[in-house]
């Protein structure tokens, strides 16, 4: 729920209940006022039919049910105007004030007047629902015109919270536009006070990312690219020495060295390389199929070289990528696949679509991969085995963490399983490209 919703609703519902609050202390208020009033009504009746006794007839039907009189002379009753005249008895006990009753079908207010010197008795009553109505029509008539309001109350308050809180929706607004890399600083037109504090704590913020973003950047691209001079500058000394004192095995450790430090700069400027939201501003729509028989043409050399069999299956399966990435992925797993597996070994591409779902599969008769070490593969410089690698393949375990970056990029999933060749199953699950919805 938005805030503004949030306001109106909870400000509607204080007035509400507020309002109904003081319409049952109202209609308390007013219930009193009747009764008082009502009351003195009944002490008047009571004296003005002392004053006209003789003129009213004996047993009188009363045409009204609005009262009910009686009047008792000495025990005898003498005058008898109620809705129910064939009822003889006293409409109360023979006791001086007001009292409630019940007769003719509903409940009365009942006022009893003793005149001592003339031994009368006068009973004068009203049915208390005209109370009641009187009550609920004086609180009705207050409350009425606050409830019709109600909706224009509403709007009131929505337009004020809707005015109040448009530079919080311009900061949102401006929030969401914003790209990762768009470190700018917020401009709010028409700031609150309240606001005010925290656009500038914010864009303080956007100035420290955006530095230390610059910092990391210029830092592992410079890093790698000058420990690339000095890198080939070893190569070429090496090369130079093995040429005039032939193999050595202190010159084949050391070139060892040099092949795993220059694998480890390349794959740390790919993974500077692959920054997430300027590689999702070019996703184009890539037949994988065809990604991956690219790959696999690129890396038969080294597939011919160890006399392995490599099959691919599937059919076009297009996706949303960029190109450079998803071949640095596919480089990676089909070429982790190709270096892990021993010669004449067996290397299985299998591509096939579920529903919107696309999955690659890639398994392989290598050593595969304890299953333990299953999820720490995909951390920064984590390699199975460490230095002590059962395999003579050079690598620095940086290859399948840039393959996690890259398929959190794509929104997809890894998964790692045991092959039924023997060594590792690498299973990675993209959103197909629906051509009628354009995704």
């Amino acid at each position: 729920m938005s805030i503004r919703n949030y306001l109106v609703l909870i400000l509607l519902s204080s007035i509400i209940l507020v309002c109904f609050s003081a319409a049952i202390s109202g209609y308390k208020a007013s219930m009193s006022q009747a009764d008082q009033m009502f009351d003195e009504q009944l002490k008047s009746i009571s004296r003005a039919m002392i004053s006209v006794e003789g003129k009213l007839k004996t047993h009188t039907k009363s045409e009204a049910s609005n009262f009910a009189v009686q009047l008792w002379t000495n025990k005898e009753l003498t005058l008898n105007l109620i809705p129910n005249p064939n009822l003889k008895s006293a409409l109360g006990k023979f006791v001086e004030g007001f009292s409630y009753v019940n007769f003719a079908n509903q409940r009365w207010r009942l006022y009893a007047n003793n005149d001592a010197d003339l031994e009368r008795w006068i009973f004068v009553a009203q049915p208390v629902k005209y109370r009641f109505q009187l009550a609920e029509n004086m609180t009705l008539a207050a409350v009425t015109p606050l409830i019709l309001s109600m909706p224009f109350l509403a709007l009131l308050i929505s337009f004020t919270i809707k005015r109040s809180l448009k530079p919080l929706v311009s900061l949102s607004r401006q929030l969401q536009k914003k790209q990762a890399d768009d470190f700018s600083p917020l401009i709010i037109e028409h700031n609150s006070n309240e606001l005010s504090p925290v656009i500038e704590k914010l864009n303080k913020l956007f100035n420290r990312v955006e530095n230390a973003f610059l910092r990391e950047k210029h830092f592992a691209s410079d890093a790698a690219h000058e420990l690339r001079t000095p890198l080939s500058g070893l190569n070429i000394a090496i090369h130079n020495l093995t040429v005039n004192l032939g193999q050595t095995k202190e010159l084949n450790a050391i070139q060892k060295g040099i092949e795993r430090m220059s694998h480890v700069v390349e794959q740390i400027l790919m993974l500077n390389r692959t920054h997430p939201d300027h590689i999702v501003q070019t996703f184009e729509v890539i037949n994988l199929q065809k990604a991956v028989q690219s790959v696999v043409m690129d890396l038969y050399p080294q597939v011919e070289l160890r006399e392995q069999d490599i099959s691919l299956e599937g059919s076009e399966a297009p996706i949303l990528g960029e190109h450079f990435t998803l071949k640095t992925l596919l480089q990676n797993l089909i070429g982790n696949a190709i270096k892990y597996t021993p010669k004449k070994g067996q290397v299985k591409i299998k591509i096939n679509q579920k529903a919107d779902k696309i999955n690659l599969l890639i398994e392989d008769s290598g050593p595969g991969i304890c299953e333990a070490d299953y999820e720490r593969v995909f951390d920064r410089f984590y390699r199975s085995g460490g230095d002590q690698h059962k395999s003579s393949v050079i690598g620095c375990g940086l290859g399948l963490a840039i393959v996690k970056h890259i398929i959190d990029i794509y929104q997809g999933e890894i998964l790692l399983g045991s092959s039924p060749l023997g060594g590792l199953s690498v299973k990675i699950t993209f959103t197909a490209y629906d051509n009628n919805l354009g995704k």
